[in-house]
């Protein structure tokens, strides 16, 4: 159970549920996968007493207490958050301020890693890197930017004499500042203020730098692209080594290991990149790095890409793409060899499609009355979605908000599926080499036993058998009459029709025999879709075919020539969109109106909820529309791409890039927020909540049944449904009325 921690006086004598209204376009987006966010990682804070903060693109920032357990801050913006330090020291020993730069000058602080504010510091420089030596702080970017601050709000631009573009600084206890750059640049100073620009030895783009003691040896490292590092030990950081790392990858990653031997400091320097992660150490002045990714170890770390990384004592964390995070540590202070730990599995498979469909059962519980065994049937019918795309992966899900990986044929491996459609107890997935793949509703037993003790003390043990529904879990692979790569596939009225390469058509009235349709253009269909009128498919420049049967096509004139990504038929009309933010709409399929949606990227797919309409596309483009016709851009909080969209009872969610899958309620919800316990005595300060997964309502209260007064904005996280309210202020007397309200 989710517990909240609020002040909300008062005693509850009424209630009233509210539902949310439907058809907004004001969404509250949230991850599904991977779990538990997807963003891109640019940099981790730690400091003792304090949270690990994860900063990301889009604004994000993730804080947690054991890297296992993550909350998504609301940091007022959705500029992309590049570095982030704890900077000085409260009363309990912790950092007294967390400063984050960002995108074009924007510097967040926060005393509590949740409440921000935000400067602007008045340029459109990315600010890359932060480092702090105690009382001051060093911010550098774009164009040379280094800004100083002694308090972390009043910040100063310095003058340098060189021009290179800088990504990363540190500084070194009792040395410099550091900071690097592009084209080889590494320069120091005391203060941050007077810079010298040091000869590296080097051409390549340096990305960051940190700090290292091993034995009675500090220094400084740094790595850059093309598998560069140096590293100096000098007390002003101006002469630089070159160490053979032994990789040509990109490294995005510089810092050490903190290790105990007895009463002396011992340490391990760290890189790590593109799919790359190497602990090394200095040892007669060279450095010998151990491959961390190497298959022969017992827990290697996983090949994905890195792009921060630090130490919180005896263990190491790195992170990167698509949310990833992975902890490294030795079994002992002695040891060898470091064990890494990867975040529990979650699919970042790149997905291209969704789908839903109905799981109907018939499930059989048991209970004892008056110590008899009463058996008791329920017929139940149950929303699902699936998500399709590389590997192939297939996902599915009643909820939207956690996925399971369903099975695949074997012969199906390395293949991709790139759509997917539904039709009553089946769904259909299609892709790459003429690829076909097939659900259908078929069910497998599930043995549960179920031990009750009667008035007698008496255990009474009863096994029962349910059949689950497996569609959408188990998948078969059916005969393809082609080879070429199957782009789109669509259902209506008893009949299949597949669209590829080429002018490809396919048709089935089954989804197990499939039989080409004479291709009357060579361009790729690229979606295919039906009104109860007919067919339409679309494709490469702007084609656009129609059908009244979809046996007999014909080529329509198209208002464009930008490629056509889907087309949807959404209830009372066909919309089409596609390459540099087209949108087209028609009513009958023949004829088309070109709609302005406001955006230059691709748009990928479209779907109609409750009232409202809704696009997604490249770069986390999100889309709304009341009309079909007026389109506006919508909140996005993630910059990766949107390829298929899916939606059940008001849920909308959206899948692409690197596992993608986000969620966000756009249509009412099935029921609205039930207070199911109140406090009910002068002690008490309990209040019980159930209702949706996600949903956000408030609480207003009144004396009098007319005027009413809101809470702040609660939201119901626990995947069971339900919030428990703790409240700490003692109850009024008064007598009082509740209710609850949506809050979007």
């Amino acid at each position: 159970m989710n517990r909240i921690l609020r002040v909300w006086p008062g005693i509850l004598f009424g209630w009233l549920a509210l539902t949310v209204s439907g058809g907004s376009t004001n969404l509250v987006w949230r991850w599904s996968n991977p779990s538990p966010f997807g963003n891109n990682i640019a940099d981790l804070a730690y400091h003792t007493n304090n949270p690990l903060v994860a900063v990301a693109d889009s604004g994000q920032l993730f804080t947690t207490p054991d890297i296992a357990t993550w909350t998504s801050q609301d940091t007022g913006t959705r500029k992309w958050l590049r570095s982030a330090l704890w900077y000085g020291t409260a009363t309990n020993g912790a950092a007294a301020l967390l400063v984050v730069t960002a995108e074009q000058g924007t510097i967040l602080t926060s005393t509590d890693a949740s409440n921000f504010d935000l400067q602007d510091l008045g340029t459109g420089d990315w600010l890359e890197g932060i480092a702090s030596s105690g009382p001051r702080l060093v911010v550098v970017g774009d164009n040379a930017a280094i800004y100083t601050s002694d308090t972390g709000t009043n910040w100063t631009r310095q003058a340098v004499s060189f021009a290179n573009w800088l990504r990363g600084v540190t500084h070194r206890t009792g040395g410099p500042f550091v900071a690097v750059g592009e084209n080889g640049l590494i320069a120091t100073s005391p203060d941050g203020i007077a810079w010298t620009r040091r000869t590296s030895g080097v051409s390549a783009h340096l990305n960051r730098a940190g700090p290292f003691r091993i034995g009675n040896t500090e220094g400084v490292l740094v790595t850059g692209e093309g598998g560069v590092a140096l590293y100096s030990t000098d007390s002003n950081a101006q002469n630089w080594t070159t160490i053979s790392t032994g990789v040509s990858a990109d490294l995005y990653v510089a810092t050490q290991e903190t290790r105990l031997d007895f009463a002396n400091p011992n340490g391990a320097l760290l890189i790590a990149g593109d799919e790359e992660v190497r602990s090394g150490s200095i040892i007669g002045g060279s450095v010998r790095f151990t491959d961390e990714t190497s298959a022969s170890r017992a827990n290697p770390a996983p090949r994905t890409t890195y792009f921060a990384g630090l130490s919180t004592g005896r263990q190491l964390i790195l992170a990167g793409r698509a949310g990833y995070v992975i902890q490294g540590s030795r079994n002992t202070p002695f040891s060898l060899t470091l064990n890494w730990t990867p975040p529990a599995g979650s699919s970042r498979s790149l997905l291209f499609g969704a789908a839903t469909n109905l799981s109907l059962g018939t499930n059989v519980t048991a209970h004892l009355t008056n110590d008899l065994v009463v058996l008791s049937t329920h017929r139940t019918t149950n929303s699902f979605y699936v998500a399709v795309g590389d590997g192939p992966t297939i996902l599915q899900s009643d909820s939207g908000r956690t996925w399971l990986t369903a099975l695949v044929p074997t012969n199906a491996a390395n293949q991709t599926l790139l759509g997917s459609a539904s039709a009553p107890g089946q769904l259909v997935g299609v892709g790459s080499g003429g690829i076909i793949l097939r659900s259908e509703v078929a069910y497998s037993p599930l043995i549960t036993t179920n031990q009750f003790t009667n008035s007698s003390s008496t255990v009474v043990t009863v096994v029962l058998t349910n059949l689950v529904n497996t569609l959408g879990l188990t998948w078969d692979s059916v005969t393809s009459p082609t080879k070429t790569n199957l782009q789109g596939v669509g259902w209506s009225d008893g009949l299949w029709i597949a669209c590829g390469a080429g002018g490809t058509l396919l048709s089935s009235a089954t989804g197990t025999h499939w039989t080409p349709i004479a291709p009357i253009t060579s361009h790729t269909l690229l979606s295919v879709d039906a009104s109860p009128a007919g067919w339409v498919a679309v494709g490469e420049l702007g084609t656009l075919l129609s059908s009244p049967d979809g046996v007999t096509w014909t080529p329509i004139p198209s208002p464009t020539t930008n490629s056509l990504s889907r087309v949807r038929w959404l209830g009372d009309r066909f919309v089409v969109v596609g390459q540099n933010g087209t949108l087209l709409t028609s009513p009958d399929g023949t004829s088309w109106t070109t709609q302005i949606s406001g955006v230059t990227n691709w748009i990928n797919d479209v779907i109609r909820v409750d009232a409202a309409y809704y696009a997604v596309g490249n770069q986390g483009t999100i889309l709304g529309s009341p009309d079909a016709v007026t389109w506006q851009r919508l909140d996005s909080i993630t910059a990766k791409s949107l390829y298929g969209v899916a939606s059940q009872e008001g849920q909308l969610i959206a899948v692409g890039l690197d596992g993608a899958i986000l969620r966000s309620q756009a249509g009412p919800y099935p029921a609205g927020v039930e207070l199911v316990r109140w406090p009910q005595q002068a002690t008490d300060s309990l209040f019980l909540f159930t209702g949706q997964p996600d949903q956000l309502f408030r609480i207003e209260r009144s004396t009098n049944l007319v005027d009413w007064s809101a809470s702040d904005r609660l939201e119901i996280r626990d995947s069971a449904g339900t919030l428990l309210l703790i409240d700490s202020t003692p109850n009024d007397p008064l007598l009082q009325f509740f209710r609850t309200s949506s809050a979007p």
